[in-house]
């Protein structure tokens, strides 16, 4: 519970400071004033039965019918190292609303009777067989009577997707069947991916892999390795066809390095059929970078290199992809550490839309704060400048992070992702509606945070979350006020009660009685637009002429000053009647931070003859 300190001294950076009541000075205290506030977007799950934080990484997904199962292991450790006792469920039907189903699966001794301990829940995926029952292909430790080290296994659910599953009690690839073993990391991170042949013969190739990567194929029965190449003596590992493992590479794929976290994924057409080359998204380099390459046949295992889709993230040092399409449109959800507390140990699932080109490349996938549901704002302060953070790449460099103290500015010229930010609720009071925390949508994880108190200010700077404790959530909430300007609104900080945050000459800190100009800001979001101008080129046509809507710009301007170009419309131009003479009304509606306008444009249609007169 958060602490208040009334009439105690409080002493911080060799200032003595007045009791946090004293802070406000009277004149200053303003109205409170709620902000709309941005409450879903990423990370899209990390939440128990109970609604409480659950953190979970390396997301799979399973789509059934027409529903979206996302499968994660269960993250617990308290330190910066893996602790995974289970498999945890979500389920969706729309991509946006998501629910806790269940822990499909514990990781410990009594339910896997060949693993080495309790608490290695390490990535897995869900696959339905064509005999209708369900199979999680995961890794966890394996004994030594096994062989030791990360192994595959298999558990089988005839209930549905949701499990409980049950684990076939042997391993299904131990690290002493692939090269080189035993070894300890290698044999992770199983993909499994489904597919009837031109024949239809159906196919089941199963893919793993740490620093080097795997694939086999499955037989019937889903639970065992084919066999290829006749070996009596057990599974064999070889390049090409005709092998049971086959060991991949990657052409072109110079200056970097595979890590791990193989997920296997095709195009669909509108009918559900799979079209094109094979997709192999992966982890490479460290920090770990999300990439991708391309094959026409899986079991050759080779593959031409894509490119590098996502950089590392600003909140974790690893990251483990899902692939794939649902209602005709294709996701990418992906792990970070952006909850409190989190980290590469604490992770988290996030989702980005995205699109295959018709060449069949793919861009580079920005993270995003707001996902598919959240909404982004820009703050501008009272002379429309656009609050921002300073420019940085989140880099390969371990001993970068975590990321805490990062510059802002504000700036008139700034433009982009930098300057747009989540509002979200407060972190230090979720209940209080005054309250928000500013989350970087272009560094999802940092915040906007009162640093300490010097020389009579205190300097915000974007930081993540660390530790999840009171003190950081005070420092990453603020209360919102009616602009002390008389418009806009005022950002008054909690940890620090009377301090206000200001903008003045390109920096932005909080001080006390601040100058009202530069204590107020605007929230796109939060602002009303003075007047919305729909203008069209041409507004006179003759009968039977095409109305044409493509001259129409529309500028709003907002009550700051501002003023936003709107690309997307739509008119009423086909309920229109060209066919008769006179005074006709378009009407153009267009949205702007989740608000409608409606503009409407006058149209004069005259006989064809009505210039010649």
């Amino acid at each position: 519970m958060r602490k208040l300190l009334t009439g105690a001294l409080l002493f911080m950076a060799g200032i003595t400071l007045c009791s946090q009541t004293a802070f406000a000075k009277e004149d200053k205290a303003g109205t409170a004033r709620i902000l709309n506030k941005s409450d879903s977007g990423n990370p899209m799950l990390g939440f128990d039965e109970k609604g409480d934080i659950l953190y979970g990484g390396d997301p799979s997904i399973l789509v059934d019918g027409d529903t979206v199962y996302c499968y994660v292991g269960h993250d617990t450790s308290a330190a910066e190292y893996y602790h995974m006792p289970d498999w945890r469920c979500y389920s969706s039907k729309d991509m946006k609303n998501w629910k806790y189903e269940s822990m499909i699966l514990k990781a410990d001794r009594s339910n896997i009777t060949w693993a080495n301990d309790d608490t290695s829940a390490w990535a897995g995926q869900v696959a339905k067989g064509s005999d209708g029952n369900y199979y999680f292909y995961y890794c966890t430790e394996a004994n030594r009577a096994n062989g030791g080290g990360k192994s595959i296994g298999v558990a089988v659910s005839k209930d549905g997707p949701t499990g409980p599953f049950k684990d076939i009690g042997k391993p299904l690839v131990r690290n002493i069947d692939t090269p080189n073993g035993p070894h300890t990391w290698e044999d992770i991170d199983p993909t499994i991916w489904i597919e009837k042949d031109e024949n239809g013969v159906e196919h089941r190739y199963l893919g793993w892999g740490n620093t080097r990567f795997f694939v086999c194929e499955l037989n019937e029965d889903m639970i065992s390795v084919k066999d290829q190449d006749g070996n009596p003596g057990g599974l064999s590992v070889g390049e090409g066809k005709g092998h049971d493992i086959v060991v991949g590479k990657i052409n072109g794929f110079e200056g970097h390095t595979f890590t791990e976290a193989p997920y296997y994924y095709r195009q669909q057409d509108e009918n559900g059929n799979f079209y094109g080359k094979y997709y192999m998204f992966f982890a490479c380099d460290w920090r770990e970078q999300m990439a991708y390459a391309v094959t026409d046949d899986i079991m050759s295992n080779e593959w031409d290199f894509g490119g590098v889709l996502m950089e590392p993230s600003a909140t974790a040092n690893t990251n483990h992809m899902a692939v794939f399409d649902f209602k005709g449109q294709t996701y990418f959800v992906y792990h970070d550490g952006s909850l409190p507390h989190g980290s590469g140990f604490r992770r988290v699932a996030c989702v980005e839309k995205i699109e295959i080109k018709e060449d069949g490349t793919i861009d580079p996938i920005k993270k995003t704060a707001t996902g598919l549901t959240g909404t982004a704002s820009k703050i501008t302060d009272y002379d429309g400048n656009y609050l921002a953070n300073e420019s940085f790449t989140n880099t390969l460099n371990d001993s970068d992070y975590p990321i805490v103290g990062k510059n802002l500015l504000s700036d008139f010229y700034q433009d982009g992702a930098r300057t747009e930010w989540e509002i979200n609720p407060g972190k230090a009071d979720t209940g209080k509606e005054s309250y928000v925390s500013i989350e970087s949508n272009d560094k999802p994880g940092l915040y906007l945070a009162a640093g300490d108190l010097a020389s009579g200010s205190i300097p915000l700077v974007l930081s993540q979350d660390v530790r999840g404790s009171q003190d950081e959530a005070e420092r990453m909430t603020f209360k919102t006020l009616d602009g002390f300007a008389g418009s806009g609104v005022t950002f008054e900080s909690v940890k620090y009660p009377g301090y206000y945050l200001v903008s003045k000459n390109g920096k932005l800190s909080m001080v006390q009685n601040p100058e009202d100009k530069e204590a107020t800001f605007y929230v796109s979001t939060d602002v009303v637009a003075k007047s919305g101008n729909a203008l069209k080129t041409k507004r006179l046509y003759t009968v039977g002429e095409k109305l044409d809507t493509e001259d129409i710009r529309i500028q709003l301007y907002l009550e700051n000053g501002k003023a936003e170009r709107i690309e997307e419309y739509t008119t009423n131009a086909k309920k229109i009647d060209m066919d008769k003479a006179g005074e006709k009304t378009l009407k153009v509606t267009y949205k702007y931070q989740g608000k409608e306008y409606e503009d409407s444009i006058k149209i004069t249609v005259v006989e064809s003859d009505y210039r010649g007169k």
